[in-house]
């Protein structure tokens, strides 16, 4: 049987500052107006006229896991032991790109002007409304600015996941939704 294999072929990186006087607002929204990876749509975001797809040359959610290990010494009756003990896994938004700094509202820009902040994000591998894609919250961080002469300034950033994640998996019509808090939602 051949692999079932993955293009991206019109990704989309959306991001907006989150606004906690947004009405309704809750801190356990992964999108805005808490919508989830299944409902949210580019006009969901306070920037949408931000996306800066054309100028992302690879974004991507990282999962890291999280496990440390307890090592018990040995005694006269037993023998050294090293235990795992699982912690939650961590996430990063990987994302590289041409820079910009030449564009006035460029991701460049939104980078720098709200370094620290915490954004929402919408992830997909093609447009914002097709699965797969992921939505959640990142902080966020300055890029690079300029580099080396005559060449294609490009740069890359990992902006810290704050929680685990929504992400949509499958295609248009056969879905499964699993979200940050563990629910699992099956679409025909």
């Amino acid at each position: 049987m051949d692999p079932n294999i993955i293009n991206i072929t019109d990704g989309q990186l959306i991001l907006a500052v989150v606004d906690e006087a947004a009405v309704g607002y809750s801190a356990a929204w992964q999108a805005p107006a808490g919508k989830t990876a299944a409902t949210a749509v580019l006009a969901d975001y306070a920037d949408a006229e931000a996306q800066w797809s054309c100028q992302v040359t690879s974004g991507k959610l990282t999962a890291a896991k999280n496990v440390q290990r307890r090592d018990r010494a040995a005694t006269f009756c037993s023998a050294a032991s090293s235990t795992p003990q699982v912690g939650s896994s961590t996430y990063a938004l990987d994302v590289a790109f041409f820079q910009d700094a030449h564009v006035r509202d460029g991701l460049s820009a939104f980078l720098w002007e709200n370094d620290t902040l915490e954004a929402f994000f919408l992830l997909a591998a093609d447009t914002a409304t097709a699965p797969p894609r992921a939505v959640g919250r990142a902080i966020i961080t300055s890029g690079s600015f300029l580099g080396e002469p005559r060449a294609d300034l490009t740069d890359s950033v990992s902006l810290d996941v704050v929680r685990k994640p929504d992400v949509l998996f499958g295609t248009t019509g056969s879905t499964r939704l699993i979200t940050g808090a563990g629910v699992v939602t099956d679409s025909p």
